[in-house]
This record gives structure tokens, C-alpha cells and sequence, in this order.
């Protein structure tokens, strides 16, 4: 279970997180939603240890990790993977060798050997056949597929999800999501994706988590954030999360 427990986070005199607590159990699919600014993305980078908080504490499996030193995060991030806005993959490498990079580079595994379990993480999100095929031969939404094969290799039980389905047409979007359904469904892994698509957190999500000016606005089901009479939840489920809300 990840835990976080009244995080606080500032840049300068720009109050991002003032005291956030949410749990993400294992297995769940669980979306950070918010409009833009709202600490979505500061919130999930804790985790991995790319910002460190101001106050307040994060647990991993019941093992705080808010003061952790830089090498105490080399394990954790085997275990808690994450999927940028932008797939960052390498140009200069084939697909196969991109996602066979991490078996490599963690578990030392021979150059065959790692390109044997490639292909099956490739096979998994259905690009075995593009293997061979460079980055910049593909599109963002089978880039983003590949990305997330690379993710899996270390047999992560968290995978963090940023923006996902940004800039990705409505097919490929939708093919994100079924591979993040699948995730938990098949394999148990836990998923905690931060997303402004309305088809994505109402019809992947277990549970949806509002941020709005710096804490937790409301964490529930799908069902209670269409029932909401919150004037900013109702705003944000209209699909007008990125216009006023001075509510």
C-alpha cells in the first residue's frame, strides 16, 4: 500500500500541496484528477523521489520514505515504476532494445536473455510484431504502448502513470486504458495515473481523487463524483475542468 500523509509542497511563495492524504491499496486503479496547476504530477513524483516533500510523510509498504537518500529509492523505483507524459524513449534504439534496456541495465542479463523477456513485455502490449522497428517510425499512442512494456520489465506492483492519453488520438487513448484495466485485472499491479480525460478516469478508475487548491477536494468511486453536488466536482465532470473554477 502507498500512503500519503498530509504532504505538503511549495516552490517559492506557490503553495502546491497543503496537506494531502490519500492510500492507493494494491490492485486499485486509483486517477489524480485537477486542472492544470492543481499538483497532480508534484504529488506522484514524490513517490519515486523526484521532489521531496516540505512536511508531512509518504509510505511505501509501510516504510516511510519521505527522508530516503537517493540510493534508497534504486530499489523502490524497481518496484514502483513510472510512465512519463512523454514516452522517453531512445531514438537510437530499436523498440526491442529500448524495452530490453532495463533487464539489462537492473538484472544483468545477457544480451539475448534480455531481448527474450523484451519481447515478451512487447508481446504483452501488442507491439512484438513493431520490434524491430525504430521510435521514430511510430506514433505517440504505439510509442506510449511501448513505454509502458518497458515499465513492466522489472515486474514492478505500482506503475505510476503521468498524462497518459495526452496528445494521443480517441483510438489510441482507448488502448491505453484497456492496457492499464489489464494491468490490474490480470497482473494485480496498482496504478496511480494522473489524467484530465474524462473517458479515462470514469471508465478505467476504481477510485478518482480531486485536488483543487492544494488538498484532497473529495476521494471516491466514479459513482460519488457523478453524484457529487460540489459545484467544482460537478464543473470538472461537465468536462470544464480547465475553465474558471473560483468556486
Amino acid at each position: 500500500m502507498i500512503e500519503f500523509i498530509d504532504v505538503h509542497k511549495a516552490f517559492g511563495d506557490k503553495v502546491v500541496l497543503a496537506g494531502v492524504t490519500l492510500t492507493v491499496e494494491p490492485g486499485s486503479v486509483v486517477f489524480i484528477i485537477g486542472k492544470s496547476g492543481a499538483g497532480k504530477s508534484v504529488l506522484v513524483k514524490h513517490l519515486v523521489g523526484l521532489i521531496r516533500p516540505d512536511g508531512g510523510e509518504i509510505r511505501f509498504e509501510g516504510q516511510a520514505i519521505s527522508a530516503f537518500a537517493e540510493r534508497d529509492f534504486y530499489p523502490l523505483r524497481k518496484r514502483c515504476a513510472m510512465v512519463f507524459q512523454h514516452s522517453t524513449l531512445f531514438d537510437s534504439m530499436t523498440l526491442l532494445d529500448n524495452v530490453a534496456l532495463p533487464l539489462r541495465k537492473h538484472q544483468r542479463l545477457g544480451q539475448a536473455a534480455a531481448r527474450e523477456g523484451a519481447m515478451a513485455r512487447l508481446a504483452q502490449v501488442r507491439m512484438d510484431h513493431l520490434a524491430q522497428r525504430m521510435p521514430g517510425d511510430i506514433g505517440d499512442g504505439l510509442r506510449k504502448r511501448v513505454a509502458i512494456a518497458r515499465a513492466l520489465t522489472l515486474d514492478p506492483e505500482y506503475v505510476i502513470f503521468d498524462e497518459p492519453t495526452t496528445g494521443l488520438d480517441p483510438v489510441s487513448a482507448r488502448h491505453v486504458d484497456a492496457l492499464i484495466r489489464q494491468l490490474s485485472d490480470e497482473l494485480g499491479v496498482s496504478s496511480l495515473v494522473v489524467s484530465h480525460d474524462l473517458r479515462s478516469i470514469f471508465g478505467v478508475a476504481d477510485r478518482i481523487v480531486m485536488l483543487y487548491q492544494g488538498k484532497v477536494r473529495l476521494d471516491g468511486t466514479p459513482g460519488d463524483f457523478r453524484a457529487s453536488v460540489d459545484p467544482v466536482i460537478r464543473q470538472f465532470v461537465r468536462g470544464l475542468a480547465e475553465g474558471p473554477m473560483e468556486l
